[in-house]
């Protein structure tokens, strides 16, 4: 079995890529906190992770990451973590004669639109997507015939337990009572479940595959079935209501930030051909998963 450093072993997608893998590779895990992992290396500065820690391995995954969070004051740490750590893993990682390094970028790099594909503008509005996009950068000059860059860029993560992010904010809101105002809209919106994403990665590194890698669901679903999912496993009573067309349009021209983000469409390609990754789970399965967990 190939040898995979796991960087940010304690993190929500790392967790979930070592339940499905730690039989099939032997994985050497790396974190800054203890997550009561078996030979969990126990890290209070990453930037610590030397060539020796990486001896015999053949591929690299980092997931750590600094995600946009309004209450980080102290905004130099979006450069430490999202870009010279990368920098600095890939650095010693080269030395340690890896093959194949796996960043996990975010479409958050793409400039603010309703489709995403690989051919995008990267022009990100969020510190988190400028340092994602920077590390991306220079990430990509490492990469020579001996050392392969995968930077892998997924839409919203679900499933797999409380998953965190906006997904489990939705169904929590939506179980709490709160009425959901989604019927009757017909956005489309591209996520991906952790077990997909993980799927994705294991393709990765059984074909090596480099550059920038969009991996989804390859389904986009609107907000209105993402509630009726909820509805359908949830215990409490989920209310879902009809805004009146004309609010919709004065929330559209006035505030069309919050329109988008809550009632507008996010259509992502994934460029990861059919022949290698077919997504087995779908969002219905991530949602009776998140549903009976929450």
């Amino acid at each position: 079995m190939s040898d995979i450093a796991i960087i940010g072993s304690d993190s929500f997608i790392a967790s979930n890529f070592i339940l499905k893998n730690e039989k099939n590779f032997s994985l050497r895990l790396f974190s800054r906190k203890s997550s009561g992992k078996n030979d969990e290396i126990i890290l209070k500065n990453l930037f610590n992770i030397t060539e020796g820690h990486l001896k015999d391995c053949k591929c690299l995954i980092n997931f750590t990451a600094i995600v946009h969070k309004p209450e980080i004051k102290d905004k130099t740490i979006y450069e430490d973590i999202n870009v010279k750590l990368p920098v600095h893993l890939a650095n010693v990682a080269k030395k340690a004669g890896i093959r194949l390094f796996i960043q996990m970028s975010t479409i958050a790099v793409y400039e603010e639109t309703e489709y995403i594909s690989e051919k995008t503008n990267e022009n990100p509005s969020t510190i988190y997507g400028r340092s994602k996009l920077k590390a991306d950068n220079q990430l990509l000059k490492f990469q020579d015939k001996d050392f392969i860059i995968s930077i892998v860029r997924p839409p919203m993560v679900y499933g797999g337990g409380i998953a965190p992010g906006n997904m489990m904010k939705l169904i929590n809101a939506a179980q709490r009572g709160f009425p959901m105002p989604f019927k009757g809209i017909k956005n489309e919106r591209d996520f991906i479940n952790v077990r997909n994403l993980i799927l994705a990665l294991n393709t990765i590194i059984e074909n090596g595959i480099c550059g920038i890698i969009i991996p989804t669901d390859k389904k986009a679903i609107s907000t209105e079935e993402i509630i009726n999912y909820v509805r359908k496993y949830s215990n409490s009573r989920v209310r879902i209501i009809k805004v009146p067309i004309f609010i919709l349009s004065i929330i559209r021209k006035f505030k069309p930030d919050i329109y988008n983000k809550v009632f507008g469409s996010l259509k992502v390609t994934s460029n990861i051909p059919d022949t290698l990754y077919k997504p087995i789970f779908t969002l219905e399965d991530g949602i009776k998963e998140m549903v009976n967990l929450s």
